[in-house]
């Protein structure tokens, strides 16, 4: 898989919870104080846009959405460029990045404790419909790499399924038996993004 823009949604446990408005105060914190490690530029406000992109932080190398699409709240994280060389490193980085922003979003104090995000269902896509058109052979032709990739990930068997029509981006619905903590996940992938 030599995608270097992935995106990984991960699910919140009662959607119902979300105040998109009480996070663009959030947003524009972690920007003051540097809270990712990588620039991170503006907020973008799209509650107006239902099942849209909801509120977004923006940086350099990607965004990070707390995303309403199909009416399934949930935090999106999305690499645009710079992602790491190796296939195997961007997976990481990827699923890395995404479960590490939903640590910060439960453990912030301004929102109480509201947010709380299912670890045994993410959503995995490619934003490149030319490279990666949805179609069951590119499924098939990525579904080995990240296969193992989140069998190690979840230390057991996972399912894979493709998502979306030909018209939309490459996307696969990862189910797990279990739901571990983000920090047992967090800790199968090695350090925070802040210490890379």
């Amino acid at each position: 898989m030599e995608a270097r823009r992935l995106e990984v949604k991960v699910f919140l446990e009662r959607p119902t919870t979300v105040d998109l408005e009480s996070l663009v105060p959030v947003f524009h914190d972690w920007i003051r104080e540097g809270r990712l490690d990588e620039p991170m530029i503006d907020v973008a406000d799209y509650r107006h846009v239902p099942n849209g992109p909801g509120v977004v932080l923006i940086g350099h190398r990607s965004n990070y959405y707390l995303d309403q699409a199909e009416g399934r709240p949930g935090l999106l994280y999305s690499r645009k460029r710079q992602a790491p060389g190796d296939p195997d490193e961007r997976l990481l980085d990827v699923f890395r990045r995404a479960l590490f922003a939903c640590r910060l979003l439960e453990a912030e104090p301004a929102l109480g404790g509201r947010l709380r995000f299912r670890t045994n269902e993410l959503l995995f896509q490619i934003p490149d419909r030319l490279g990666y058109p949805n179609s069951p052979a590119v499924f098939d032709s990525i579904r080995p790499e990240l296969e193992a990739f989140v069998s190690r990930l979840y230390a057991g068997s996972v399912s894979l399924t493709r998502r979306g029509s030909a018209r939309e981006k490459l996307g696969v619905a990862i189910r797990a038996g279990r739901a571990p903590s983000l920090d047992v996940l967090l800790g199968r992938l090695g350090a925070s993004p802040l210490a890379a």
